[in-house]
């Protein structure tokens, strides 16, 4: 999206955002993946991680559940290859 060099971006999710929102938000998920991925370097389970980061499971809704950002990385790096 920094690519498109604009002054306004309109996700669809979420509020307006300037480009140095954008930025900042690319930022902090680069942070996030890369604490993620140092853990999982380190041998920690899903659950130390998300303990880790302050995160904690949410009540089951109706609907399917969907895999939060932490658990989606987390299993990325650590599938099999």
């Amino acid at each position: 999206m920094i690519g498109l060099n604009a002054d306004i971006y309109l996700t669809g999710h979420g509020d307006r955002m300037t480009m140095a929102d954008v930025q900042n938000k690319l930022d902090l998920i680069q942070d996030k993946y890369n604490k993620i991925r140092a853990m999982v370097a380190e041998g920690k389970s899903l659950g130390e991680a998300k303990q880790t980061l302050g995160e904690t499971d949410s009540p089951a809704g109706n609907g399917p559940r969907i895999p939060t950002f932490t658990e989606s990385v987390y299993q990325e790096l650590t599938k099999k290859r």
